[in-house]
């Protein structure tokens, strides 16, 4: 069949060799003398060669050509000046039928990521300006057009490269896990510990027990002897199957941030219109940090909402009921004097809604009891790098536009080099320093957001 389409008497050795694709050659039967400057038509090499095709099922020879498929790709000729050139590849893939198993297979293609419309090597230019920029942008430059089914393929590409590259992971005695929501998708973060020091591990494409398993399973288990995780069911029954021998806890840090998130809540639905600048880094601050001005505004607008009113003086009390060495009933009797501060902001006869926003600390401190006094227990606390990191990236997150989970794994995971340690002559990567991270993260927000991207789709 495909020789009744091509013959070898058409095949253009010199846009073959502009192609640069070396398994490809360029046949010129198919060309509009309009397009054939953007257009390449080619054939695998094998095209024209009568050795019969090897199946990958059976490895016999027995095949045959059973058809011809067609498939565009957007694709960009190598230039030695610099000068980009983008055409339309058109590959005319040939299936064959292996005669001894009955079964069908394709021809290799080893210039495309499987599910993509570019080749390997616009992907990957493509992939690189992303980092930085939005997906749109960067496919705007090259003139090619931004195709939502393929920007997950080229990151993951790109990826998977640069872990190639990198030196085997090595497994931190002391590990915190947690579950932050971007664009009400959640994806677990791995953070390493070793002192003041913090690093990025990884970041996980979603919160499930099979998901948090294939990652445990790259781990040295027997290594691990912390491990900080948010209260999330399927978190914690993966991380004791993986780590028998280690102490599983849920830290202050995480305490924090939950009745962090509470306050947060109520400030979104009490504090519209309320004029504190940065309100929620504001009114989550302990005031004794406060600045006059910020004072001034909060007060001026506590005394307008005396909901966030209540739910902030818990706040600020629970902050210094905390100051000191505090056990779960701290937490427990704070949330059950929850109806004496809204009762202290009301007017006389004002009727407040509860503040159920703080329910899940109640279910916290039930459900996890062990984990929470296992870290209380802790001779050695993690320092405050650990919360400051956390925080560090869910301040990024916050204000990151919008992309795809393999678009932000990238970010994350490529813009900053992963810092290394030598054991035993051998070299391992000790993960992504956090503070790098988080100003990377930001200098990026900041360059997508000043050219004003559409952040619905700036991916």
């Amino acid at each position: 069949m495909g020789r009744r389409l091509f013959q070898e008497v058409y095949a253009s050795q010199d846009r073959t060799d502009a192609l640069g694709l070396p398994d490809l050659m360029v046949v010129s039967e198919a060309d509009d003398p309009e397009t054939a400057d953007s257009i390449y038509h080619a054939v695998h090499k094998t095209y024209f060669s009568k050795e019969k095709q090897i199946c990958p099922y059976c490895q016999g020879a027995n095949t045959a050509e059973t058809k011809i498929r067609s498939r565009k790709f957007k694709d960009i000729l190598p230039s030695a000046n610099g000068n980009r050139k983008v055409i339309d590849l058109v590959f005319h893939q040939r299936y064959f039928r292996c005669d001894d198993c009955n079964r069908i297979f394709s021809e290799n293609i080893d210039f495309a990521e499987d599910g993509c419309r570019y080749t390997n090597r616009l992907s990957d230019l493509l992939a690189e300006g992303t980092l930085t920029e939005t997906y749109e942008r960067v496919c705007k430059r090259y003139g090619v057009p931004a195709s939502k089914t393929s920007v997950g393929v080229i990151m993951r590409r790109r990826l998977r490269l640069k872990a190639e590259q990198l030196p085997p992971l090595e497994t931190p005695e002391i590990m915190t896990i947690f579950v932050p929501y971007f664009y009400n998708n959640a994806y677990p973060v791995v953070l390493g510990i070793n002192g003041n020091s913090v690093r990025l591990i990884d970041v996980l494409s979603e919160s499930s027990q099979s998901a948090y398993a294939v990652f445990f399973s790259t781990l040295d288990r027997t290594k691990v002897k912390q491990v900080f995780i948010d209260p999330d069911e399927q978190l914690h029954a993966a991380a004791a199957t993986a780590f028998p021998d280690a102490s599983i806890m849920v830290s202050e840090e995480c305490v924090m941030r939950y009745i962090r998130e509470g306050l947060a809540d109520v400030i979104k639905k009490e504090g519209t219109r309320c004029f504190v600048y940065q309100r929620y880094h504001t009114l989550c601050k302990d005031e004794k940090y406060l600045n006059a001005p910020e004072r001034r505004q909060v007060s001026r607008t506590l005394n307008r909402r005396h909901r966030l009113a209540g739910a902030y003086r818990a706040y600020q009390d629970l902050l210094v009921r905390m100051g000191s060495r505090w056990t779960i009933p701290v937490i427990t009797g704070w949330v059950d004097d929850l109806p004496q501060y809204l009762d202290d902001a009301a007017d006389e006869g004002e009727k407040l809604e509860e503040l159920r926003e703080f329910d899940v600390i109640n279910d916290i401190a039930q459900l996890y009891e062990r984990q929470i006094n296992d870290y209380l227990a802790l001779e050695n606390k993690p320092s405050s790098a650990m919360a400051s990191a956390v925080m560090g990236i869910l301040d990024s997150l916050e204000e990151m536009p919008y992309c795809i989970y393999d678009v932000l794994h990238a970010r994350m995971m490529l813009n900053v080099e992963h810092d290394w340690t030598l054991r035993d002559g051998q070299k391992y990567r000790t993960g992504v320093p956090v503070e790098r991270l988080t100003e990377k993260m930001n200098e990026i927000t900041d360059k997508i957001k000043s050219k004003k991207e559409n952040e619905d789709n700036g991916y």
